[in-house]
């Protein structure tokens, strides 16, 4: 059981937005903007897009790594696909293009066919039949927030519309990894939306509530994390057990691991790096 506090946790000296990344397109590489816009279903456009395969089942690293290979960023009017053979700009809102059922994990929803050219360079990046799809505002998917809290729309996200991470946490694994003899990693394997600088390693298992710029976000749970933090975001393959393995030894909540926080926005806004981080709640364990 937790109970919720309204005094700032420690190890919140001085927080700052060290980082924002956004991810267009579910599963491939983002851009990191200076400033960006937040609404209801997290970073504007994160995860509006999505690719899926002739079921409709949506298709991330964990079942084909080289979705790393892709990056997503927004153009314009439009979501820019780069990959090493070329490029494509696909405008949206698709308000006219024809719908398709997808799935995400056990949410089935319509959404719309993007352009047929975009699904062709990906098929051929993926190696498998792949069609890239968007999802409309008027797209109904709601999160399972955990403690109770009102489900709330979300975009492709696995869970919550928001990811945030620490340099402290990063920093504490990879003083671990290197301790064991493997290599550090960059924050790229986690795919954090917010990454938070000036924490000491652990102090956002607290946080509750926070105020970046002019928007107010609630954390709702820990990241189990899976394997995908296994591959190398570089090159699309496998690297090892680690950092799963360490992981393990210090972060295990059951038979998972946990690395970030899901969160969910209070209050759309903007938030920008270098924005202070102000925890307005925490929970802790009762006694």
């Amino acid at each position: 059981m937790t109970a919720d506090v309204t005094t700032p946790t420690s190890g919140t000296n001085h927080l700052v937005v060290d980082s924002l990344h956004v991810y267009p397109l579910k599963g491939a590489a983002g851009f990191s903007p200076q400033s960006w816009p937040v609404d209801e279903r997290g970073l504007r456009h994160d995860r509006r897009f999505m690719v899926v395969d002739a079921d409709g089942v949506f298709i991330s690293q964990r079942t084909n790594p080289r979705m790393a290979l892709i990056r997503g960023e927004i153009a314009g009017d439009g979501l820019r696909i780069s990959t090493a053979g070329g490029m494509i700009d696909v405008p949206f809102p698709l308000t006219n293009a024809p719908t398709l059922r997808a799935t995400v994990w056990d949410d089935c929803f319509d959404v719309r066919i993007a352009d047929p050219n975009a699904s062709r360079m990906l098929s051929e990046v993926l190696h498998a039949p792949a069609q890239l799809v968007w999802m409309p505002d008027d797209c109904e998917r709601l999160t399972s927030i955990k403690r109770g809290e009102p489900r709330r729309h979300v975009s492709f996200a696995d869970a919550a519309p928001l990811l945030l991470t620490t340099t402290a946490a990063l920093e504490e694994l990879n003083t671990r990894l290197q301790r064991s003899g493997s290599s550090a990693i960059p924050m790229d394997r986690f795919r954090p939306n917010v990454v938070v600088r000036g924490a000491t390693a652990g102090a956002d298992d607290h946080w509750r509530t926070l105020r970046i710029g002019n928007a107010a976000f609630r954390v709702s749970n820990a990241c189990k994390r899976c394997k995908v933090i296994t591959i190398d975001q570089s090159t699309g393959e496998f690297a090892g057990n680690d950092p799963l393995t360490t992981l393990a030894t210090y972060r295990a909540e059951g038979p998972s691991v946990t690395f970030g926080q899901h969160m969910m926005a209070e209050a759309s806004g903007s938030i920008s790096v270098g924005d202070a981080v102000a925890i307005d709640a925490r929970h802790e364990p009762l006694p």
